[in-house]
């Protein structure tokens, strides 16, 4: 089994994704160029849905990627801002999800980069008690997920 992941300026290389999910991105963010950076790096498959395979880091690559697949580099990038809310003290974050392959219309056409939308009633339950002594949520952020055209 292999993938082709699509960097850079049309840039290809296959990978084996036979292994867990944080083994084939450090090799891919080595073999790509970005093993000295502290860049946090995601799949999108050929449409542009992102993958969000950090989240899954301990599992098996191969239950996220199709055989023989088609992939394309993007950087996740998390920015912190003040919240406009004045009762809401926690900061708000957003997520932005960057495109590393230069012109990634010319490569995939209607290419559209793309988190997939969670319904409230697909959300998967925690099994711990996420409220603090103050009956709030314990997240800290609110997070908004957004993309950037390629860098």
């Amino acid at each position: 089994m292999f993938i082709t992941i699509y960097y850079g300026d049309q840039k290809s290389l296959l990978f084996n994704p036979s292994c867990s999910v944080i083994n084939l991105l450090n090799s891919i963010k080595e073999r790509c160029g970005y093993g000295d950076t502290d860049r946090v790096l995601d799949l999108t498959d050929e449409t542009g849905l992102v993958l969000e395979l950090s989240s899954h880091k301990n599992e098996y690559a191969t239950k996220y990627l199709a055989s023989k697949g088609f992939y394309v580099l993007v950087e996740k990038r998390t920015i912190l801002s003040p919240s406009n809310d004045p009762n809401d003290t926690a900061p708000s974050q957003e997520v932005q999800y960057v495109p590393l392959l230069h012109s990634p219309n010319d490569t995939f056409k209607g290419y559209n980069a793309r988190v997939a939308e969670r319904r409230p009633n697909q959300e998967r339950p925690s099994s711990r008690n996420t409220t603090s002594r103050a009956g709030k949520r314990a997240g800290r952020f609110k997070t908004r997920k957004s993309f950037v055209e390629s860098a």
